[in-house]
């Protein structure tokens, strides 16, 4: 009598299920942290292009007007009101065109960072002639070695 026996495996075994779960999650992980990593970078870029934006909006200001607007506090619709809606009162183009700003009547355009935030701009002239400051407080609030802008 010839007894031969056989061994058929149908499926796998918990091992390495296990196994496959684990690397699909260490995969997952690694695409998030980048993808995280890609968008706050493409996020403080664009701040940091905004701010240089609304700088050269300044000079374009002081130049034609002799000096910087005028802004104690750190409301930027009044940043907005004199590089956006002065110039076109006076007959010039507008010194600072965001995405959306395209009605000439408005004046109460506000610039928001990637966060949702607004810039913050502050110059009196009384205080500090020839200066001002500019920022975005960045991606945390509550540190300021990230914030992005001119102080």
């Amino acid at each position: 009598m010839n007894v031969q026996v056989t061994s058929e495996s149908h499926g796998f075994t918990l091992v390495e299920l296990l196994t496959v779960i684990a690397i699909i999650a260490i995969l997952t992980g690694l695409v998030l942290g980048i993808a995280g990593y890609a968008s706050r970078k493409a996020s403080i870029a664009r701040a940091e292009a905004d701010v240089a934006q609304i700088r050269d909006a300044l000079e374009e200001y002081r130049t034609e007007y002799g000096g910087y607007p005028e802004a104690i506090s750190n409301d930027t619709t009044v940043l907005c009101s004199n590089l956006w809606y002065a110039p076109q009162q006076d007959g010039l183009a507008p010194f600072l065109v965001m995405k959306g700003w395209n009605d000439p009547n408005r004046f109460d355009y506000e610039i928001k960072d990637p966060w949702g935030r607004d810039y913050h701009y502050s110059h009196d002239p009384s205080q500090s002639r020839g200066q001002y400051k500019l920022w975005s407080d960045g991606p945390d609030l509550s540190d300021t070695a990230d914030d992005i802008g001119v102080k």
